[in-house]
């Protein structure tokens, strides 16, 4: 373990899931089990999304040291909004911008529902065209600021939620791919031009209240997506993450790095792909 890792076993974070309250009885074990009866024909393709990313903080540093000692890229979903002098400073301290493993793209604007009605969304149908244009825009601008050609033509909504008229205007200001957990809706060509980094594996929103059921879930799971052709995502909210849930996420790259049974993929690897 990386000495700037150490950090992370004096996590307390306020909201975080069952399964990452304590760590179930041979997890280890477990997850090396999963992994090992992963197909042998083909190396699983595998990246990484943090979201919610604002100001730096122990959490922050801990996530982004365990990512660098793996030399494992990390794409990392901005809120423009939350972003200040102090905390662009604090982020380029944990990730500095001129190294190229941090993949620094759009979160939304401000991370704020608007919807009236159903599930939450920033950028939803209940939304008008002209504030999504105005928000993803400015958001967009203040962002091209701090990280310039290093900014990413990625956008991840909020709550991992659009509409078909988002679309619409983030083929017009430029974006190349979107990254969220379900297919995109449809908007006729638009939606054809715009790529999908689909996530399929969250980490740290679950909702179950059973840890240890939780647990096993979460391996059927990331057995079902590594088996996949397509590229896997996982989700990652390091300001929920508790030490196991650290610890697990080191595994689970130690692991899948050792094996030889994944490529880990940043967003710039996706957005020239085929």
């Amino acid at each position: 373990m990386a000495d700037g890792r150490q950090g992370f076993r004096f996590l307390k974070p306020r909201t975080f899931s069952a399964v990452w309250s304590a760590p179930t009885a041979g997890w280890r074990e477990h997850l090396a089990e999963t992994l090992q009866r992963l197909p042998g024909r083909n190396k699983a393709r595998l990246f990484f999304r943090a979201d919610d990313i604002g100001a730096g903080g122990r959490g922050f540093d801990a996530l982004c040291s365990l990512f660098r000692s793996y030399s494992v890229p990390l794409a990392l979903a901005v809120v423009p909004a939350w972003l200040s002098d102090t905390r662009i400073a604090q982020l380029a301290a944990s990730a500095p911008l001129e190294e190229p493993l941090w993949g620094w793209h759009q979160h939304g604007w401000r991370h704020v529902n608007w919807q009236r009605s159903g599930k939450k969304s920033e950028f939803g149908d209940q939304r008008p065209l002209e504030k999504q244009w105005r928000d993803i825009w400015q958001g967009h601008m203040k962002l091209v600021n701090v990280f310039q050609h290093r900014l990413l033509p990625v956008f991840t909504p909020p709550w991992n939620r659009l509409s078909a008229m988002t679309l619409e205007v983030l083929d017009q200001l430029g974006f190349k791919a979107v990254s969220c957990t379900d297919p995109l809706p449809k908007a006729g060509k638009t939606e054809r031009r715009l790529k999908n980094f689909r996530i399929g594996i969250d980490l740290h929103t679950r909702k179950d209240p059973d840890g240890a059921a939780d647990f096993d879930r979460l391996l059927h799971e990331l057995s079902a997506a590594f088996s996949k052709d397509s590229p896997v995502g996982v989700m990652i909210h390091h300001q929920r993450m508790t030490p196991f849930a650290f610890a697990f996420l080191e595994e689970l790259i130690d692991q899948l790095r050792t094996s030889g049974k994944a490529d880990f993929l940043s967003f710039d690897d996706l957005l020239h792909s085929p």
